[in-house]
């Protein structure tokens, strides 16, 4: 006979049967009796009934209201009882109560006109909630529907309320096992996002926020750690409950927030107020992570050393380096080892961090459940054991190694150990982020289970991951670390208010387009739930090799376009073969070259991602935004959840078949023009009728909205070397537009930053950047703008601040070389400024303002510009270390003799050329190089003498015969390296010198 236990969790619903020895059974429903009598102060209310229940009604701030009941003779929980809500918040928030008396019913508002107004009948207790300022009402009980204690011994506590309003719709936060979500829309649906039950590895990393929010402009966050179950209008009944299981333990109390927007964005600040605001990781999270994952056998610290330079030589990105399992002592495998650099494997993991501040790598450390015992000073057994009864976790898998996270001790002992192997800045170790694996595998735990804090398991197994999180966020790297250095602390699973110390990925995901699918609705409502910076593994992590299709659509398009990039997925490349490797030097020259051009993309928008990630820590505001997010009245938002907006301005949607050529409807939202970003071509938004995409493989879907202004950086291969000197701002013409960009200086929890503000006037083409308001450690002191005005049918002449017509070049590079300037793309009708450099005045004030003249577009003139990093390169490597180069970075000759790097240029008319090859030398001595024109030596050593810095830049000219046609240039090192190359510059003879 199949048990309660198995059918619900079949069900989907992780609630489960009776607990051994339980109370005889007591089968009742017990509702609200009639009003007696309330107490009232500023803030609360406190109302008894008749039969001695209570219901009590506080204020929390101006747009929340918590309700809260209890049986005759219960004491309320203590606001400490639960952690969700941000310790601070009970206080912090504030707030004040109005309470009028009607005779037959209370009516209590909060202070904002357009605040929430709660009414409570008298006869018998009914609570309803409307708008104060409108009257609507957004939810409520009637005669038949009211909060209820029911179930077995009244071990359930059950809010109804009447049946949805007509076309009402419900988002629920967070998610079900392993990131997977059904839909986002969960109208009509019973919903439950619970602690696990298998004893297997199978009901991995959900996501539990017991927060939905409705398409009406309200958000009800149910405030307790027990099973919570959520129906959504399902047979037209509307309400939500937490079940005990009927253990010997307390009894849940129905607690919880009611929260108004009306829109949605408010209704995620405000939640993220009361919950606490998702931590913000340093800059370097946002851009690159790999692992060695793929390697069990041969990663150690010099493979790490070798694998980043290969990574870097072949121009990829990279920040953050993973550790999976080998750097720490004992095996190096996922069993058998513990928290502890391995002296064989890692000799001098000091020497490592030298080297990877040097090149701009963080480090991500790992930590396993499932090898606590390993770990130094463990002790097993409960309190003052750090562990559970042991016949409580005889069911768990490696039940010798299972902490007690609600233990005070527990929690001091495993931040000890993380600081005492690894985290101490005395050691001089690397490591910047944790990440803390498998907590969620104790659902074998019996309901009746008592922890250390006095809790039944029934209650304390949705409060799990967040006790594990706080133990390593606010009681370890707060107060050891401190302010000077952000974490990045991730989870496999996680808890509403967990947000505040650390973010979770999606666990063991499965390599197919179905799991993709699901995944991108998890990050949505993820993000829904405060969880912003929710990951998953790239590509999956069951199915290696991928095929090629998908590491192009998943580990590198999609990866690129989410919150936090790292491919991951298991397999040995020693038995399943290279292509087993998410790294992008292991692959085909198709995924390669797909993955280098998301690198580029992901890491030239770090102004505008990093800015979304900032307001995502300051608002709630998910980085990846669910359609419903900014069109909650539209049901083209409900429905479209395999697309999402990539902030405010670029919406994304993933490929997700392998059938190139396929069809994948978008929804491109009416009331815009929307832009495809990799065709410039124009699109009318429609609430009627989906834009019909044909895919290409490799090619995520992307579309930016007219009046879009999207700032960006140089590229370069980690974020310590972005050049901040250098801004970018495409701005997509056809509706104003403005943008407030965001920086700091991305490693400390400072709250000095800069906001620089940008407009976009459509009707006059002007374009207008102030000066940042504010400032931070490592700001810069001089500025370039390159301002692209994308969708012009014709180019116009422009200037800037007032001052003549700009000189037309032949590209960007050669406008910068100039020092300003302007461009015309006539192929993608994207019209480009280069404004001289502008001192930045952080006391604010307009820095440039860009306009028309009222002249035509001027004659182009200066050299042809071709980039080192797009040239044939033979034993060159690519860097970005250096600021000052004009493309995607330079060629870094790394051998003394034979290495070169050749340009294939178009000359349009023979005769004598100025090839002007721009380079950086910061030796002490001449480093020349050999150059030849179609294999004719047209000089055996070009001088390139010291030029005072790898920074600094000059142009060593070559004066030479070109033919006519496609011509190969070579420069090749000749016995002493070569100087950085950043680019070649051609211009006949009679232009003169260039620079």
């Amino acid at each position: 006979m199949t048990s309660r236990r198995d059918f619900l969790r079949t069900a989907g619903l992780a609630v489960g049967g009776a607990a051994v020895g339980t109370p005889p059974s007591v089968q009742a429903v017990e509702t609200p009796a009639d009003y007696a009598s309330h107490t009232a102060d500023a803030r609360t209310v406190t109302v008894t009934s008749t039969a001695g229940q209570r219901v009590r009604i506080t204020a929390y701030g101006g747009h929340m209201v918590r309700v809260r009941h209890a049986r005759a003779g219960e004491t309320f929980f203590a606001d400490d009882r639960y952690e969700m809500v941000d310790p601070a918040a009970h206080a912090g928030l504030g707030g004040t109560l109005s309470v009028t008396d009607g005779g037959d019913a209370l009516t209590i508002t909060t202070a904002p006109a357009d605040g929430v107004k709660v009414v409570l009948r008298k006869s018998p207790l009914r609570i309803a909630f409307h708008g104060k300022d409108d009257d609507v009402l957004l939810a409520g009980e009637d005669a038949t529907r009211s909060m209820t204690w029911d179930g077995e011994n009244y071990s359930i506590v059950r809010q109804r309320f009447a049946p949805p309003a007509a076309g009402e719709r419900f988002v629920k936060a967070g998610h079900g096992f392993m990131g997977r979500s059904p839909r986002v829309d969960r109208t009509g649906e019973v919903v439950a996002h619970n602690y696990g039950l298998a004893a297997d590895r199978s009901e991995q990393s959900p996501a539990i926020v017991q927060l939905y929010l409705s398409s009406r402009g309200y958000a009800v966050f149910v405030n307790t750690t027990f099973d919570t179950t959520f129906t959504f209008g399902r047979d037209g009944v509307y309400e939500f409950a937490a079940d005990e299981h009927n253990t010997p333990g307390v009894r849940p109390q129905m607690d919880y927030f009611v929260i108004r927007g009306p829109r949605f964005a408010q209704l995620l600040d405000r939640y993220t107020q009361l919950t606490g605001r998702p931590r913000l990781p340093q800059l370097g999270i946002f851009g690159l992570q790999m692992s060695d994952k793929n390697f069990p056998g041969v990663s150690d610290q010099t493979w790490w050393v070798n694998k980043i330079t290969e990574h870097r030589t072949r121009g990829f990105p990279l920040d953050l380096q993973v550790h999976d399992n080998r750097w720490r002592a004992g095996s190096g495998g996922w069993s058998g080892s513990w928290f502890e650099f391995d002296a064989g494997r890692w000799p001098d993991p000091a020497a490592f961090k030298r080297w990877a501040d040097e090149n701009g790598i963080i480090t991500s450390l790992d930590y396993n459940r499932n090898n606590s015992n390993l770990m130094a000073g463990w002790v097993p057994g409960p309190p003052p054991g750090y562990s559970f009864q042991p016949a409580d976790i005889s069911g768990v898998s490696e039940n010798y190694s299972v902490p007690d996270w609600s233990n005070p001790a527990t929690r001091a002992w495993v931040w000890n150990v993380f600081w005492t192997r690894a985290l101490d800045p005395a050691l001089g170790f690397p490591g910047d982020a944790l990440w803390l694996d498998e907590p969620d595998e104790l659902g074998p735990i019996p309901y009746e289970a008592i922890a250390a804090n006095g809790q039944r398991w029934s209650e304390l197994r949705n409060a799990y991951f967040l006790y594990l999180a706080k133990a390593v966020g606010q009681e370890g790297w707060d107060r050891h670390v401190g302010p000077g250095r952000r974490p990045f602390i991730f989870s496999r699973g996680a808890t509403a208010g967990q947000q505040r110390h650390a973010h979770l990925w999606t666990g063991d995901t499965q390599s197919t387009y179905g799991e993709m699918q699901q995944q991108i609705r998890g990050m949505l409502n993820a993000g829904l739930g405060g969880f912003p910076y929710a990951n998953v593994d790239g590509g999956g992590h069951n199915g290696n090799p991928i095929p090629p299709d998908m590491y192009r659509n998943w580990v590198a398009a999609w990866g690129a376009l989410s919150p936090i990039w790292r491919p991951h997925g298991y397999g040995d490349t020693a038995t399943l073969g290279q292509r087993a490797s998410r790294w992008p030097t292991d692959q085909p020259a198709g995924e390669s070259n797909d993955f280098l051009r998301y690198g580029r993309l992901r890491y030239t928008l770090l102004p505008y991602v990093y800015t979304i990630a900032h307001a995502a820590h300051a608002t709630g505001m998910p980085m990846a935004r669910a359609m419903v997010v900014d069109h909650q009245d539209n049901p083209q938002a409900y429905s479209h959840d395999q697309q999402y907006m990539w902030g405010p301005s670029i919406l994304v949607a993933p490929v997700t078949t392998g059938t190139a050529g396929a069809v994948q409807p978008v929804w491109l939202p009416a009331g815009t023009t929307w832009y495809n970003f990799w065709s410039e071509a124009k699109s009318t938004g429609s609430d009627s009728a989906d834009k019909q995409y044909v895919t290409r493989t490799g090619e995520i879907i992307m579309y930016v909205r007219a009046g879009a202004i999207l700032p960006r950086y140089r590229y370069a291969q980690s974020t310590k070397f972005l050049d901040k000197t250098h801004l970018e701002l495409d701005v997509y013409t056809g509706q104003d537009g403005s943008f407030d960009l965001h920086e700091d200086d991305g490693v400390s929890e400072s709250t000095r930053a800069a906001v620089t503000g940008v407009t976009f006037t459509h009707a006059g083409l002007t374009v207008a950047v102030r000066h940042p308001a504010g400032t931070y450690d490592g700001a810069p002191a001089v500025r370039r703008y390159v301002v692209r005005y994308h969708g012009l049918s014709a180019p116009v002449g422009l200037r800037v601040d007032g001052g003549p017509a700009l000189p037309a070049y032949t590209g960007e590079t050669a406008a910068v070389l100039a020092g300003s300037g302007q461009v015309w793309d006539a192929a993608r009708k994207i019209l480009t400024v280069v404004t001289p450099p502008v001192p930045v005045n952080p006391g604010g004030g307009v820095a440039a303002t860009i306009r028309p003249i009222g002249e035509p577009f001027p004659a182009v003139t200066g050299p042809v510009a071709y980039a080192a990093e797009d040239a044939a390169l033979s034993g060159v490597a690519l860097g970005t270390q250096h600021p000052g180069y004009t493309g995607h970075g330079y060629a870094d000759y790394t051998d003394a003799t034979g290495d070169h790097v050749e340009w294939t240029v178009t000359v349009p008319v023979a005769g004598s050329y100025i090839l002007g090859f721009r380079y950086a030398n910061g030796s002490n001595a001449d480093r020349p190089l050999a150059v030849t024109v179609n294999g004719t030596t047209a000089t055996a050593a070009l001088p390139f003498p010291p030029t005072g810095g790898w920074a600094v830049w000059r142009s060593a000219p070559l004066t030479t015969s070109l033919p006519a046609g496609p011509v190969r240039i070579r420069a090749t090192s000749t016995g002493s390296g070569g100087a950085n190359l950043d680019c070649l510059t051609v211009a006949p003879a009679a232009q003169g010198r260039n620079r």
